[in-house]
């Protein structure tokens, strides 16, 4: 009894030898074809990479820049597969070749368009070169730029000093300057005896508020004249003498802005306020009524202001130059520092009495904020600006710059809730290099509305319309406390810094200016169209379908099948982000393993291309000599089965000839579907992926070698298999592993939608 299980062991092991020994030498037999294949796997997904660059610039995306991360594509994708496959098989069943034939030829000459087109402009249209734009005039302003209006305007502020008399006495130079910083107005204010080194100004509906910590002045926007001049707090007792002081518990102000109420109002005068901010975080409100005024025997001169309400509003840092400080509405003050941004609603009256300073700031109410940012603690704002919405022309939108560079775009609410949503849109969140010195709009090219501009570190970016492109980059070291301005095609920037004459050192303007070109200076983006290029690559394409009807042998299916393949899996991987690449490849999988084992009408599928020599798959032949045009050979079993004994069957009813016949050449054969699928993964990854993309997407190619080569495993052992489930899990495998190693989860997460 041992010794008969003996030797059925022995039996066995000699089995499992003798498979081995016949797949290794079948593998090593057919080494040539599985050689060749590999490497035209190779060479189409390296060509599809070389030409990734191109369709990327054209925007070539199948569904657009959106539906790169939408699954409801992929569902449009596998369905247009299931039709085609269909259709071909009703023709095929219906005997209509000739249909299959010259559709697919057309078809096939489309996408061979989408890879000699582009491949004949990146090899003989050379790349365009922007010339680099230079400031061609400087110009001093011995003034400080202290802030810009919202239509562009800038203001700017020098104190100057009597002779002789140091600190006192001094007056305030305040000046209006167009766009291109030529000067609109001046006024001269005597500013003492409040301190020389306090200086902020509002821009009003009504005018332009300026104050130091004694006085408040409204200037006229249009002339600069003074509108009305009010006490910073109480000053009522001031006898012009040194000894003036402000009570400190309230002052000084740091900012003040006045307003007129009900000036439309029929049959009574207008009424006024003035706004104040206090150093103990209120805001303050004093009437400026024509009653009171005439009652208080004050004049324009040194208007009288009467206390009326006090809030506290957020701990905002008002004890430096604010970024941004104006009116937004006829309701609302926008105030911006680098420690936070806060939209207060301009109330009439508080509950709590008014205290003037006297009670604690706990005691007062808290001021109704429509908005308020504040950003973290080691990033201050560095910019703030208010622009139109380049995507909705009613909207408003919020951009705040910070010192890392940083940049956030808010949609501004009019609902009243406070709460400003992202502008989901704008994908520069993280684009530009720190600080952030200055956000604003403009319109260069006086067509399709105002363009972005942005400063930072590096330069100038404008960017245009609601692609965001950034068709011109200026490069130019630009300080934190620095400003610029474009009026047409002149565009000047602003710097702080220089010297006074009389000795004092001081801020002052520094003036470039230069004139952009157009025809030269805007960035290249997209694709260069160029009509030669075009028609060598049409002619190129027509020339290879000629080749495929005329004599479709298997080097010239190859080359088309190559070069269609190419155009196919770089157009499909710019169109969609690896991970809905992965969900195509994981479904595609089941389809092909369903259609190959189970319906089997892949196989039919496939018989029916190999017997028309259309390039939907490549060729490897096995032996030198080999001709595509006597490949009547089926790659199904049963049918080959079914022609061996139908040759038998007519052999015996035929005179038995002494014929020696020659043993036919044979080759390899792999759907172009089994390229281009592992092929999109590789693109999408090199496309989408920021950082290390391309070593991503080789790790996907090495991934689908490695499922080729468990797939020949299977080839030399003479069973067909469906290439998709080894090829698409090794490429998907391969991304996995090398999004892991080489960028981290980011690798994975896209954003998908349905």
């Amino acid at each position: 009894m041992g010794e008969s299980v003996s030797t059925d062991h022995v039996q066995r092991v000699e089995d499992e030898l003798a498979k081995e020994d016949t797949l290794l030498s079948n593998m090593i037999e057919q080494a040539p074809g599985m050689i060749g294949m590999a490497l035209m796997f190779i060479v189409t997904i390296v060509l599809g990479i070389w030409l990734q660059p191109w369709f990327d610039a054209a925007g070539l995306q199948a569904f657009g820049e959106s539906g790169s991360t939408e699954v409801r594509w992929i569902a449009l994708e596998l369905v247009a597969i299931f039709a085609f496959t269909f259709l071909i098989l009703w023709l095929a069943k219906n005997h209509l070749q000739h249909f299959i034939k010259y559709g697919i030829l057309f078809v096939l000459f489309l996408a061979l368009c989408y890879t000699t087109v582009p491949g004949a402009h990146i090899l003989l249209v050379p790349e365009v070169e922007t010339e680099d734009f230079a400031f061609t005039e400087s110009e001093d302003i011995m003034e400080e730029l202290f802030a810009v209006n919202s239509d562009g305007t800038m203001i700017t502020h020098k104190t100057i000093y009597s002779d002789n008399q140091g600190d006192f006495n001094h007056t305030f130079l305040v000046s209006k300057r167009s766009l291109n910083t030529s000067l609109e107005w001046n006024v001269e204010l005597p500013s003492y005896p409040g301190s020389p080194d306090i200086f902020a100004i509002t821009e009003g509906e009504f005018g332009y508020t300026v104050n130091n910590d004694a006085w408040i002045w409204t200037l006229n926007k249009e002339d600069g004249s003074v509108m009305s001049k009010y006490a910073c707090f109480d000053v009522e007792e001031w006898d012009g003498t040194l000894e003036f002081t402000l009570d400190p518990s309230v002052g000084p102000c740091f900012s003040a802005l006045e307003i007129i109420e009900d000036e439309n109002a029929e049959n009574s005068e207008p009424k006024g306020a003035v706004y104040i901010l206090t150093s103990r975080n209120t805001i303050v409100r004093t009437n400026t009524f024509a009653d009171v005024l005439a009652e208080s025997n004050h004049t324009n001169d040194t208007d009288k202001n009467t206390f009326q309400a006090e809030w506290v509003y957020p701990p905002i840092n008002m004890n430096e130059k604010a970024i941004i400080n104006r009116q937004y509405d006829s309701d609302n003050w926008l105030i911006g520092t680098t420690s936070g941004a806060v939209m207060i609603e301009l109330e009439e009256n508080s509950v709590a009495p008014p205290n003037m300073g006297l009670a604690p700031s706990d005691q007062y109410d808290e001021a109704s904020i429509e908005w308020l940012y504040a950003p973290q603690p080691n990033n201050p704002i560095s910019a703030l600006s208010f622009i139109d919405n380049p995507w909705d022309d009613d909207e408003i939108l919020a951009m705040v710059g910070h010192q890392d560079g940083e940049i956030q775009a808010l949609m501004v609410d009019d609902d009243g809730d406070g709460n400003f949503s992202k502008e989901e849109r704008f994908k520069g969140e993280d684009s530009f290099s720190g600080p952030i010195s200055f956000i604003a709009s403009y319109d260069i090219d006086k067509q399709s509305g105002d363009e972005l501009w942005i400063a930072d570190s590096d330069g100038l970016h404008g960017l245009f319309y609601k692609s965001m492109i950034e068709y011109v980059t200026i490069e130019k070291d630009i300080g934190p406390n620095s400003t610029f301005v474009v009026d047409g095609y002149n565009i000047s920037t602003t710097d702080e810094g220089g010297i006074l004459n009389i000795g004092l050192t001081a801020k002052g303007i520094v003036v470039e200016r230069g004139v952009f070109d157009p025809d030269t200076m805007y960035n290249s983006y997209g694709i260069q169209w160029d009509t030669t290029a075009f028609l060598i690559g049409i002619g190129l394409a027509i020339l290879l379908m000629t080749a495929l009807i005329i004599k479709p042998e298997w080097y010239v299916v190859n080359t088309v099948g190559v070069l269609v393949g190419a155009g196919v899996i770089v157009m499909l991987g710019v169109t969609f982000v690896p991970t809905l690449i992965v969900i195509f490849m994981v479904l595609a999988a089941i389809y092909d393993a369903w259609a190959v084992y189970k319906s089997k009408h892949m196989l039919d599928l496939a018989d029916t291309m190999i017997g028309l020599n259309l390039p939907i798959l490549l060729v490897a032949p096995q032996e030198s000599g080999y001709s595509m045009l006597d490949e009547k050979d089926s790659i199904s079993p049963e049918r080959k089965q079914m022609k061996v004994d139908s040759n038998e069957v007519s052999d015996e009813n035929q005179p038995k000839q002494m014929v020696k016949r020659k043993k036919p050449k044979e080759a390899m054969f792999m759907g172009l579907g089994d390229v281009i699928f592992p092929g999109m993964l590789v693109i999408s990854c090199v496309n989408y992926i920021s950082e290390s993309g391309l070593a991503v997407g080789i790790s996907a190619l090495i991934g689908g070698l490695v499922g080729y080569f468990v797939l020949m495993t299977y080839v030399a052992s003479g069973r067909p298999q469906a290439g998709l489930p080894l090829l698409n899990g090794g490429a998907i495998l391969g991304y996995i592993i090398g999004g892991l190693i080489f960028v981290g989860s980011a690798a994975f997460s896209f954003g998908i939608s349905f």
